[in-house]
């Protein structure tokens, strides 16, 4: 994106940005980016991309290496200990439930707020310079990375989809 020239339409309504995304990509327009001040499935829909992200797979490894972790820790300390009483089998099966369910919340929460971090590429230093403070407030942007020729054509583009502001951005 170095020598591309990025053009950032503002809308107001979440159904304008919804039929400005399928409209651009029916065109063959590039979407880089889209803001907006929530998180809607109608966007992430209509950029094609799933209602489900990966960040759900972190907390489902960090729940299973908990348990595993939990389950160690348990039968390494009974093992450990030698703690034979009347004859019993020195590993009891029933108390390792306690730690693995402790150690499954505790990884499951780490990992996923470690997926967080990873997947949303925080924490940012400096923000983009197509983001816009009023994108996280009231309004909605869209974000393509274009050469100098077509700028003009996607700006008016653009416009007649009903964006507020068009502006680019060198």
């Amino acid at each position: 994106m170095d020598n591309q020239t990025a053009v950032v339409g503002t809308f107001e309504k979440i159904e304008e940005v919804e039929k400005a995304i399928r409209r651009l990509r029916a065109e063959n327009i590039p979407i880089n980016s889209v803001y907006s001040p929530f998180h809607s499935s109608e966007i992430r829909e209509a950029l094609g991309e799933p209602s489900l992200g990966p960040g759900r797979f972190f907390t489902l490894f960090g729940a299973i290496a908990g348990i595993a972790t939990g389950i160690f820790l348990a039968v390494y300390t009974a093992a450990q200990w030698r703690f034979i009483v009347g004859g019993k089998y020195p590993i009891p099966y029933v108390p390792t439930v306690i730690p693995a369910f402790e150690f499954l919340i505790l990884f499951a929460v780490f990992f996923s707020l470690g997926g967080m971090l990873w997947l949303n590429k925080m924490p940012k230093r400096r923000l983009s310079k197509t983001y816009d403070k009023r994108f996280s407030q009231d309004l909605f942007g869209i974000v393509v990375y274009c050469s100098a020729s077509d700028c003009d054509g996607i700006e008016a583009r653009m416009e007649q989809l009903g964006a507020r502001e068009v502006r680019r951005i060198e």
